[in-house]
């Protein structure tokens, strides 16, 4: 018995037809018709598209549609539970391997600490350079008018 696959190639190529004439015909990418016939459906988008694919390439080389809908169902079904059989069970007194993404990669990590340091240090010089600035101008700081304010005091 054939795969899915298998017979939607059969019937394309029983009617000289090429890939790309069905891809330039229906606006479908060359690369998900390849993976249809290769019943590589990982590469599929998934959902109402890919049965949308099977309906426009079998309506395009005349074959049934829904039938290779159907077909395509069953063939996914398929390959869903042989991925199932697959998988490895977890044993139940087993603790799961919690895997934390870091969230920002190292190199991210280090520009972020530079450009902290950076607005850090031009905070900084501002700072330094508006202490000057008032300096000059004769404004007194309020270190110097709360000693001011002290000497009143003690004259008076």
């Amino acid at each position: 018995m054939s795969s899915f696959g298998e017979e939607l190639k059969r019937e394309r190529e029983l009617r000289q037809i090429s890939l790309r004439e069905i891809s330039e015909a229906t606006k479908i990418n060359l690369r998900y018709l390849e993976a249809l016939e290769q019943n590589d459906f990982r590469h599929l988008p998934g959902g109402v598209f890919n049965k949308g694919f099977v309906r426009a390439y079998s309506e395009y080389i005349g074959v049934d549609p829904e039938a290779m809908v159907n077909a395509y169902l069953l063939e996914g079904r398929a390959q869903d539970e042989q991925d199932e059989q697959k998988r490895v069970p977890v044993p139940r007194h087993a603790s799961p391997v919690v895997v934390v993404a870091d969230p920002l990669p190292a190199g991210k990590k280090a520009r972020l600490v530079v450009l902290l340091a950076l607005v850090l240090t031009v905070a900084l010089v501002a700072g330094g350079l508006l202490w000057y600035w008032l300096a000059r101008r004769g404004h007194e700081g309020p270190v110097s008018s709360m000693r001011a304010g002290a000497v009143e005091r003690t004259k008076g």
